[in-house]
């Protein structure tokens, strides 16, 4: 019947579960991870009645870096449910990537409701160390960044405690999600 968004949903979502499931040891490529992220940008503008805009700031040669499977959406997911969907109307999702002789650096930005300055700094010591349980800080029902925290637990477990997740964020400007890799090129 010509429903081309129907089409396309299901096409993109398609392409997400063969993804998610196709067994991969390790790292994939950053252009194989930023095709998931474009097929699940695709899937949540559906939802929305305002659009969710992605760019991609990259060297071409990035492309072919290889980085933990993964390790890109729970990050773009995060933004969109505590940042993105929080503001009201159309929001913007940048992921910018630089590299230098040996860091990869992956910088994923949002224009949501921000995070406060406390909360911020909570986040990073809870991020700074290697954890390997999940600690609820006494705080009783209240668990969150589950997400962040795994990412960045299996970015110190392979590469290293140098490498890993750190967060900057402004109540009312956005949210900033910097990750530290080691080049590794196929």
């Amino acid at each position: 019947d010509e429903e081309y968004d129907i089409s396309d949903a299901v096409t993109s979502l398609g392409k997400l579960l063969r993804y998610s499931m196709k067994w991969v040891s390790g790292n994939v490529l950053v252009e194989q991870e930023l095709e998931y992220i474009k097929n699940y940008m695709a899937l949540i503008n559906l939802r929305f009645d305002y659009e969710i805009y992605l760019s991609l700031n990259l060297p071409e040669i990035i492309l072919q870096q290889e980085i933990p499977k993964m390790s890109l959406q729970p990050i773009v997911e995060n933004s969109i449910y505590h940042g993105l969907e929080r503001k009201i109307g159309t929001g913007h999702l940048d992921i910018k990537v630089t590299v230098t002789d040996s860091h990869l650096i992956i910088m994923i930005s949002d224009d949501g409701v921000g995070i406060e300055k406390g909360q911020v700094k909570i986040m990073n010591e809870q991020l700074r160390a290697l954890r390997l349980e999940e600690e609820n800080n006494g705080e009783t029902g209240k668990k969150g960044g589950i997400a962040v925290k795994n990412v960045n637990n299996r970015i110190k477990l392979l590469f290293g405690e140098e490498y890993g997740i750190y967060i900057y964020s402004q109540p009312d400007v956005g949210t900033d999600v910097e990750i530290t890799l080691p080049v590794v090129r196929n």
